[in-house]
């Protein structure tokens, strides 16, 4: 579009829309509106954009433009517009994350299209009953009795699909009209609450009947029934509101099959499921049925934020402390504090659940920002498994072994019992490092500041996924068989405990050996009906799990978090050690945790091992405060990149000399940031701090520095991974 001079604007023949694009482009675009209706915020359309087109959608109405020679915007017949809340949202979600303005509209339409329509599934129900009934049909006909798919009526009547198949090419079984929502009024069959699993019910309940904005923290220990308190406050909205939606985030979407068997055993029914490893056919219908209100609740991971809702009447972030709601690539956003954003838009409760909250949280909740609701017991009164500490100064381990003494007996104790325990490492592979023992040479990825990790005979680099095979010599002194493995990966452990327990029955539980929710779901089973004595898993073992015959969790390496550099390290440690420490001991049983490290003397692993969540906070918030971090100050780093390392690093100090001069607010660096190359792009690294928000003063900082063309500047507000 050619820009033209205020005195030039022209008023376009109808109205001039302003429309969102789904694009990495710094504006929106305007375009001349061709409906035969008045256009309206949310109106999703088709544009050219470029050679290109694509869908959009309208977020102002204008009068006028200050540019010429418009293109046109087609609605797309057929596609509700988006709930108008939803377009300030995004709008929003823009402004806060210094974002492109189309990225939280391409979070929702990845591809730059509305995906089409999918047809409906057929339903059936009972039509003209044959003469014969065999036992397999009466088993279907009292199954159709809730009109069902075919597929759902051989599931329900537990026969093949050829039975239900014959039925209705007879007529005895013939397509039904239903209605979609009659599902959500069926029987639920929730768990009796506790009396402090009730009133945190109530408090949340009361807010959704008010339609008001009101942050919750959900704090309970691991085991503790947060899951059934927000299960009840879901039943009661399903029940008092005719189309109200609920959204339920939680980690790692793909891996938690227990949640899903559990809601749908509870409420009879399937929630619509978003995250990355659904199909496209099932991202359609999702999206489709959140779009006409069909879908009532929808359980996803961090993107499904951007869905388009059409009366959202519940927030949910489960394990809100989670590193994986931060999205570090591309657009970069907390699913965390987009969430309570989202809530606080469409003016309903926002519940953070977690038994070990962010520092942010915390702090929020002292400050009554937030409504504080606690689950002090667990489940049955069960007492939470006591944990000790392994110091390896004093237990010395055997050369390339990872196992302590205490570990091993333990194991063997759970063993003679029948009972099974959890090897806790959160390191994938065989070993995060490969040397030549000759020379000293370290083989590192050619394109990332960083080793590769040996995966059997391949070596893999984590960041950018370049894999090559075992070096025969070493391009360095050119001397052979001198490799030798340094450091643990959870392969490396499956061999030391093959070697001291031959007989055991090993699960991997790793994202080299888990890749879909089919193949989580069939371990979980495993576990359950005690096929497997020893899981070696990382973090994926960490949470939403519930095995009652587990009874220890060791953790091999309780230091590893603690080693690169960041504000929140000793904050994330505890965390996910807790929730390592809860798997244990979840059913009648007691359990026990044995947690290796260098560090015993250290505040958090003294914390940790009394259970003392005050103490550390305290200890940490209090570091925080002295240094302005956060939640006593606010952070947005800029990552300065490209392919030239010279280009970078004067374009970084140019950057960092332009900086505006602003009380209150501080720039650091440049420096090599800590992984100095990534992906061949070389990277410096500026962190701007402040205790006022910074988003308006690094807006017009970059606006008004030139950058190089061949220079990229990406900008990450609050940022939580420093490297």
């Amino acid at each position: 579009m050619k820009s033209v001079s205020h005195k030039q604007q022209t008023v376009a023949e109808g109205s001039i829309v302003r429309v969102m694009v789904p694009r990495a482009l710094p504006s929106m675009l305007d375009y001349r509106w061709c409906g035969s209706e008045p256009p309206q915020v949310g109106a999703l359309v088709s544009i050219p954009v470029g050679r290109q087109g694509c869908h959009g959608m309208v977020v102002e109405v204008l009068e006028t433009s200050p540019f010429q020679n418009l293109k046109n915007a087609e609605p797309l017949a057929g596609v509700p517009a988006l709930a108008a809340i939803t377009a300030a949202f995004y709008r929003w979600v823009a402004r806060y994350t210094l974002s492109a303005p189309g990225d939280p509209l391409r979070a929702a339409l990845p591809k730059a299209q509305v995906p089409p329509e999918p047809a409906k599934p057929v339903v059936y129900g009972v039509g003209q009953l044959p003469e014969k009934l065999t036992t397999q049909r009466q088993a279907v006909f009292e199954a159709a009795a809730v009109p069902a798919t075919a597929s759902d009526l051989a599931k329900r009547a537990g026969v093949s699909s050829c039975v239900v198949k014959r039925l209705v090419e007879s007529g005895s079984l013939v397509p039904v009209e239903v209605d979609d929502r009659a599902e959500f009024v069926l029987d639920t069959h929730l768990a009796v609450l506790t009396e402090d699993q009730q009133h945190a019910a109530d408090a949340i309940q009361k807010s959704v009947r008010n339609a008001s904005f009101k942050p919750f923290l959900l704090d309970g220990v691991t085991g503790s029934g947060k899951t059934e308190v927000y299960f009840h406050v879901i039943a009661d909205l399903l029940q008092g509101e005719v189309d109200g939606q609920a959204l339920v985030m939680v980690p790692e979407i793909a891996l938690t099959p227990q949640w899903l068997q559990r809601f749908e055993e509870q409420f009879g029914f399937k929630p619509v499921v978003w995250h990355a490893n659904i199909t496209d056919v099932q991202r359609q219908r999702a999206w489709w049925q959140v779009h006409c209100g069909e879908a009532r609740v929808v359980v996803g991971a961090r993107s499904a934020l951007f869905l388009p809702f059409r009366n959202l009447k519940l927030v949910v972030v489960d394990e809100e402390h989670d590193p994986s709601y931060k999205q570090d690539e591309v657009f970069r956003y907390h699913g965390r504090d987009m969430g309570v954003a989202l809530a606080q838009h469409w003016q309903c409760p926002a519940v953070l659940a977690s038994a070990t909250p962010s520092l942010e949280t915390w702090q929020n909740a002292q400050q009554r920002k937030y409504q504080r609701l606690e689950l002090k017991k667990r489940h049955g009164n069960n007492m939470m498994p006591p944990i000790h500490l392994v110091d390896l100064k004093a237990e010395k381990l055997e050369k390339n072994k990872f196992l302590s003494d205490s570990v091993q007996q333990e194991i063997k104790a759970a063993l003679e019992r029948q009972e099974q325990s959890l090897i806790f490492l959160n390191r994938r592979g065989n070993a995060p490092l490969l040397l030549c023992t000759a020379c000293g040479y370290r083989r590192d990825c050619p394109s990332c500041d960083a080793t590769l990790t040996v995966h059997g005979d391949k070596l893999q680099c984590h960041h950018c996924g370049l894999t090559e095979p075992w070096p025969d010599t070493c391009p360095s002194c050119h001397e052979a068989d001198t490799w030798r493995m340094y450091g643990p990966g959870t392969r490396r452990l499956v061999h030391e405990v093959q070697e001291v327990f031959p007989d055991v029955r090993l699960a991997i539980a790793d994202s080299d050996a888990v890749h879909t929710p089919a193949q989580q779901r069939e371990l979980v089973r495993q576990i359950q009906e005690q096929q497997v004595d020893i899981v070696i898993g990382t973090q994926m073992m960490a949470k939403g799990h519930h095995f009652p015959n587990l009874t220890l969790a060791a953790v091999i390496d309780g230091d590893m978090g603690l080693a690169h550099g960041d504000v929140r390290a000793a904050e994330k440690t505890f965390q996910l050690l807790t929730q390592v420490a809860g798997r244990a001991g979840r059913g009648e049983k007691a359990g026990k945790v044995l947690v290796q490290t260098y560090q015993p003397e250290q505040p958090l692993f003294q914390h940790l091992k009394d259970y003392n969540r005050l103490a550390f906070y305290e200890h940490e918030l209090a570091l925080r405060q002295e240094w302005h971090d956060p939640p006593f100050g606010r952070q947005i780093a800029l990552v300065v990149d490209g392919l030239d390392e010279k280009l970078v690093k004067k374009s970084a100090e140019v950057l960092a000399q332009k900086a505006p001069e602003t009380k209150g607010i501080i720039v650091l660096g440049p420096a090599p940031a800590p992984l100095a190359k990534l992906r061949d792009r070389y990277r410096y690294r500026l962190l701007v701090k402040g205790v006022v928000p910074l988003q308006k003063y690094v807006k017009s900082w970059l606006e008004n520095t030139p950058i190089p063309q061949k220079i990229r500047v990406v900008v990450d507000v609050d940022p939580h991974s420093y490297f």
